[in-house]
């Protein structure tokens, strides 16, 4: 076996991220179990992560380490309840740690030796990001700034880190459990909502993204909004968050059609049944996109100062679409950047066209 000379009877995953970095490592998590049959495989996850993966055939059990935002800030209020989790995991006396995310900053780099320590597992492994995992007891070659290493995808990164295990993927790609429980409620809820006349392709139009900087502008999406149910008889369905139903008023103010409007509305899982239900998903670069590739559905993607080769809806060669005018800035972790030129720089017309010709490609595929 690579990396250990024993058999894990405990193994604990961390992925403190957001809701794209968990789907993309559901093969990860296939593979250890593929492996391991008989080890108890648990996680440790985000609070806005918490419900994701409660119906992944992987894993034990679910732990939540209260931390906000894309930073993984901690509150002083949430400390008590974090220190009782680290507490419990060690309680649980794992053999093996691994953390599947990058080390991004020194300050995460600190953080995660940290929590290494506190569980104290006997055996940890990780991505050794620019230098900042040489506390592993094995890690995987990992940059943030080396542009050669966003050539390779993140889900294959995942894969990368398990490997060190001896754990290799059975299956292929992506996948997600929808229940009929959420199937159910959704037509529920569609039954409630006021469609347009439109009978052409659903298409769900996603307006959110934790990454201010890597949202489109609102009179974009708005355009398009438009224009998909001009031009193609589209049956637009407004997807996003709580946080998002601001942005959707706004954004269906300036239409001249009425889409459907779901911001606020479904929770993850709710998302995943609806977006299994669609024909495609416009989105920008952010969780949902990922979520879309894990049901099947297709996915035109809006890529400003991300980087599509590493963080690409994962699928076959040309199942999704990636729409992108890089700038000399781009790509950059900008968070407060105003201007986010890369973004505007897509057009709603370009796009539409886009999702035009993805929808032939889907028709042309049927039987």
């Amino acid at each position: 076996m690579a990396g250990i000379n024993f058999v894990p009877e405990k193994i604990l995953v961390v992925k403190a991220a957001g809701i794209g970095d968990l789907v993309l490592a559901i093969p990860a998590l296939r593979a250890l179990r593929a492996r391991f049959t008989e080890s108890e495989i648990d996680l440790l996850v985000t609070p806005k992560c918490s419900n994701i993966l409660k119906n992944c055939p992987y894993i034990n059990a679910i732990h939540v380490v209260r931390t906000k935002g894309m930073l993984n800030r901690i509150d002083q209020k949430d400390l008590w309840s974090i220190l009782r989790t680290l507490y419990r995991l060690r309680k649980k006396h794992y053999d093996v740690l691994i953390n599947l995310y990058h080390l991004f900053t020194d300050r995460g780099g600190s953080r995660m030796r940290g929590l290494c320590k506190a569980v104290g597992a006997r055996y940890a492994i990780g991505r050794n990001t620019d230098g900042r995992g040489m506390f592993y007891d094995d890690s995987i070659p990992d940059s943030w700034t080396d542009p050669t290493y966003e050539q390779r995808h993140e889900l294959e990164l995942n894969l990368d880190v398990v490997r060190l295990l001896g754990a290799e993927d059975p299956g292929r790609g992506l996948e997600f459990w929808v229940q009929n429980e959420d199937r159910l409620e959704i037509q529920r809820i569609l039954d409630r909502e006021i469609f347009c006349e439109n009978k052409g392709p659903r298409i769900a139009l996603n307006l959110g993204g934790d990454a201010l900087y890597k949202r489109w502008p609102d009179h974009h999406t708005a355009a398009l909004g438009d224009l998909l149910m001009q031009r193609l008889s589209a049956q637009v369905l407004v997807v996003g968050g709580e946080k998002e139903i601001p942005a959707a008023d706004r954004v269906i103010s300036m239409m001249n059609k009425r889409p459907v409007n779901l911001a606020g509305k479904l929770d993850i899982l709710e998302l995943a049944a609806l977006l299994e239900d669609c024909d495609l998903m416009v989105t920008n670069d952010t969780g949902p996109m990922h979520l879309s590739a894990a049901v099947g559905t297709p996915v035109v993607a809006l890529f400003g100062p991300g980087k599509p080769d590493r963080y690409a809806p994962y699928g076959p060669p040309g199942f999704h679409t990636i729409i992108q005018h890089p700038l000399d800035c781009s790509p950059c972790t900008d968070f407060g950047c105003a201007s986010r030129e890369c973004m505007r720089h897509i057009l709603p017309e370009d796009v539409c066209q886009k999702v035009a010709d993805r929808l032939v490609l889907k028709e042309e595929a049927c039987p």
